[in-house]
């Protein structure tokens, strides 16, 4: 008995090290004090959707649904019984769970347990982490599978011949496609790198290529999900509204065809415009979510069928960008790209438990946009300082892994939608941030060796 006893000792102290009991200790005592201080679950517009198939899954009955959302983040709110509380709750203790990975992340770079402690601890004091755990939306559970995933990476996942670590990696990324079909093309980026690293013609043919199944299995099998109920094989039917995003400032511009479409467009932008000229800053519409307004007039030429809609303009989208694709290349470098850098908090200022509270959260605010602009702008300039590494040296480290898969993110983000850019850019921060930080690592010790 005592020797069993003393085994299972020792497995939960080579587990949870003195470490990680600290890390879980103060990542429950902010959240708690945080929930004192914010108790409130933020529902956003886009929070209704996911809602609304989390409760139709767990009817099991699709009846009604339009094809709007995948599947991840609504079978996420079903199993906490739909209810808001529990799926906030749920987040939390997945945010916990998160900065867990992020350390043993940090331990693979050889930093020592104490300063990966640190780090982890510096990392997670960013206040969006903590407010998106508040939210219905599908941020934080994107946030633990993307960290997940960097975990494996960062543990040599690349060279390894390990088939249940490529059954684990696919695991993950097919989830993570499952809850925004967007991360579909991630796992051939992964593949690639696996068959350039050592390049030999017969690494096309490796048990790497596992990764790929449970992803295409997951955006082939939803589409086919929305095929029968809605008649449109799409991963979700906002993707041709979104993709229409696109054309915000040159809607007008588009063939005789699609002349309803961009005259209406058009039409709802300058009004916006305008109305914004009136209002406060806080209470501006974004011009990027023009379209959101004009399909109220627009849904009326498709029989009121969003999915037709969609559909519809996604094809005007199309036409429209191939007749101006000098604009199309300004709205996708200067402001979808752009705005995927922007640091952004989602939160409801005036739902603070105490006064004052809000203004003291919102200078802490300020000061970490100076640090995540500082971090965000350093990894943009090391991107080209590592590519050129690699074609230099031709080795792929991890740091390469790392950038290739973010930049590929900032992309063809930009490329597909205009809106809510920064969304995109949140799971990933914190890899840009250590990556940073790496590299100041590596070259401080150089000098200091010197």
């Amino acid at each position: 008995m005592n020797q069993n006893s003393n085994s299972i000792n020792k497995i939960f102290n080579s587990f949870f090290t003195k470490e990680i009991r600290i890390l879980i200790g103060l990542g429950l005592l902010f959240r708690a004090l945080l929930s004192v201080l914010y108790f409130h679950v933020t529902i956003f517009p886009d929070s209704e959707g996911y809602l609304f198939l989390a409760k139709k899954i767990s009817e099991f009955n699709l009846d009604f649904y339009n094809g709007e959302r995948s599947l991840g983040y609504p079978l996420f709110i079903s199993l906490a019984f739909n209810s808001v509380v529990v799926t906030v709750v749920y987040q939390v203790f997945l945010g916990i769970i998160t900065s867990v990975y992020w350390y043993k992340t940090i331990l693979n770079f050889n930093f020592s347990s104490k300063k990966a402690l640190c780090l982890t601890l510096f990392l997670q004091s960013f206040l969006q982490i903590h407010f998106y755990e508040r939210i219905i939306l599908v941020e934080s559970l994107t946030l633990f599978f993307v960290s997940l995933l960097f975990y494996y990476l960062s543990s040599d996942y690349l060279e390894s011949k390990n088939i249940k670590k490529d059954l684990a990696v696919g695991f993950v990324l097919g989830i993570l496609v499952l809850i925004k079909p967007f991360y579909a093309f991630i796992p051939f980026v992964i593949y690639g790198l696996s068959v350039i690293k050592n390049f030999r013609f017969s690494k096309f043919i490796s048990s790497k290529i596992i990764i790929l199944i449970f992803p295409l299995l997951a955006y082939f099998g939803w589409s086919y999900v929305n095929k029968v109920n809605t008649g449109y094989f799409v991963s979700t039917t906002f993707f041709g509204l979104n993709l229409s995003q696109n054309c915000v400032y040159f809607a007008e511009k588009t063939t005789q065809e699609y002349h309803w479409i961009g005259s209406v467009y058009a039409k709802t932008r300058e009004n916006i415009i305008v109305q914004n000229k009136k209002l406060q800053p806080e209470n501006r519409k974004e011009e990027a979510m023009t379209i959101w307004d004009a399909q109220n007039e627009l849904i009326k030429k498709t029989d009121h069928n969003f999915p037709k809609l969609s559909a519809v303009l996604g094809r005007y989208a199309i036409a429209t960008i191939k007749k101006n694709p000098l604009e199309y290349a300004k709205q996708v470098v200067l402001r979808s790209w752009f705005d995927f850098w922007k640091p952004k908090l989602y939160w409801n200022y005036n739902n603070f438990s105490f006064p004052f509270v809000n203004k003291i959260f919102l200078g802490i605010w300020y000061l970490q946009t100076l640090l995540i602009w500082f971090f965000k702008l350093s990894f943009v300039f090391l991107i080209p300082y590592y590519l050129i590494q690699f074609f230099k040296n031709r080795i792929i480290s991890k740091e390469v892994v790392f950038i290739t898969i973010i930049f590929a993110v900032s992309v063809l983000q930009a490329l597909v939608t205009y809106g809510g850019n920064a969304r995109f850019s949140f799971p990933f921060e914190y890899i840009m941030m250590l990556v940073v930080i790496l590299f100041i690592k590596e070259n401080f010790n150089k000098k200091k060796a010197l």
